[in-house]
């Protein structure tokens, strides 16, 4: 008599597979992250040690984080946005973020380090 049932119960253990698999991939997809550069409005806010920096981001950001490159001649600084991939609108955000430099600006260049992409350095915000 236990003939009859292994088929059934393996076409169970299938049926929870599949849907596992669904509702993982599912989580995946509408949990998608993606970390990008973004270009700062210039110019930006220096005092001193001090960068304060403005961009436009999105609607469905879930963190920002600022990479600094300094030197002796210039300071590259480099908005990365953390997006979720959700259902936004086109409308950008503006967000501020501060950094503190390991020694004043002073004479240094402040470069835009999302304008050093290729394919960003044509934005508006670049130029």
């Amino acid at each position: 008599m236990s003939t009859p049932s292994r088929p059934r119960a393996l076409a169970w253990v299938a049926g929870v597979a599949v849907l596992a698999g669904a509702v993982l991939l599912t989580w995946v997809v509408v949990r998608a992250v993606t970390t990008e550069p973004v270009p700062w409005t210039k110019p930006a806010e220096v005092d001193g040690a001090v960068v304060r920096l403005t961009y436009l981001g999105s609607e469905c950001r879930d963190g920002a984080s600022v990479d600094v490159e300094e030197d002796a001649g210039r300071v590259v600084l480099t908005v990365q946005e953390t997006v979720y991939s959700r259902s936004c609108s086109d409308v950008g955000v503006t967000y501020d973020h501060e950094v503190r430099l390991d020694e004043p600006l002073g004479e240094r260049e402040l470069v835009d380090g999302a304008c050093l992409v290729e394919e960003l350095s044509r934005r508006s915000a670049c130029r």
